[in-house]
């Protein structure tokens, strides 16, 4: 009798073992089903958020900060490289940059029948934005403003995003709520909060991002350069006809040119020349004397 009686207690403890661990592996399935932890931990932070915003401190609140800058310089190109060498040893990128020329007037003057000269006045500017971590957003800024000689506008803006990125936890957090009780509900209930959260937390990973990365826009330009160009004289080119003295000069000059063509061709038959004064002189020494006809008195 004991033996058989300790045989039924093993087998009951046993049992119950069995039962302890079916219990606790679905009692893990339930935590872990339907929310993932980052769904389960917004949800579980709606309180203690409503509980820091109602507090109304200003260091627990999330801020999006962002800046404008404009300035003048006094070469673009070499500021440019410079708020590029900023923003890598910051930690940030640039994100955007347009390099350009603005053409301020124009202007032609007439120095001939055929030609003229273009002077162009261009103003040489820089379009940048620029995002640098948040926690060296100051610094960043007291860098690049010593480059500029004049500041034509400076602009800091501080978005609070603290209540929306609240909204989104609450959105989250029903969607989590109605996952548990989804026997309750329709399935296109229950589609509809899912895809409510899947934006919930796309929204607040962007807000996140722009919280931790601080946006600043650059325009800096440098003082106005003027480019000139002698251009020809399209209009009165093909009407042009020099006059008397123009010609006369003309004339000149080309018999100038012909002087110079004659010597220099003189010059390059040097040899030609020596040849034919040696022949010359060789038919003068060895020609045959003819006696003369003599006439009668």
């Amino acid at each position: 009798m004991r033996v058989s009686s300790s045989i039924t207690t093993i087998c009951f403890s046993f049992l119950l073992l069995v039962a302890c661990n079916q219990v606790a592996s679905d009692s893990s399935g339930v935590k872990t089903s339907p929310a993932d932890a980052s769904e389960m931990a917004a949800a579980d932070s709606v309180e203690k958020q409503m509980t820091v915003m109602s507090n109304g401190s200003f260091s627990d609140r999330k801020f999006i900060r962002s800046s404008a800058l404009s300035f003048r310089v006094q070469d673009v190109r070499e500021t440019t490289n410079n708020i590029n060498e900023i923003v890598q040893k910051a930690g940030g990128f640039v994100v955007y940059s347009k390099f350009s020329s603005q053409i301020n007037q124009t202007a032609i003057t007439e120095l001939s029948r055929d030609s003229s000269l273009e002077s162009i006045q261009y103003t040489v500017q820089n379009n940048m934005t620029i995002r640098v971590p948040t926690i060296r957003f100051d610094t960043v800024l007291n860098k690049i403003l010593p480059l500029a000689y004049f500041i034509d506008d400076q602009t800091i803006q501080l978005d609070d995003v603290s209540f929306q990125v609240l909204s989104n936890h609450m959105t989250i957090r029903r969607a989590v709520d109605g996952s548990k009780k989804n026997k309750k509900e329709s399935a296109e209930q229950n589609t509809y909060q899912r895809e409510e959260a899947d934006r919930a937390k796309v929204d607040n990973l962007s807000l996140g991002d722009r919280i931790r990365y601080s946006d600043i826009s650059l325009t800096f330009s440098q003082r106005p350069l003027v480019k000139q160009t002698i251009i020809a004289n399209e209009e009165k080119a093909m009407q042009y006809h020099p006059g008397f003295g123009r010609k006369l000069l003309n004339a000149f000059a080309d018999g100038w040119h012909l002087i110079e063509w004659l010597f220099f061709t003189i010059i390059e038959s040097w040899s030609l020349i020596l040849a034919g004064l040696a022949v010359w002189f060789l038919y003068r020494k060895f020609k045959p004397e003819t006696n003369s006809p003599r006439y009668p008195d």
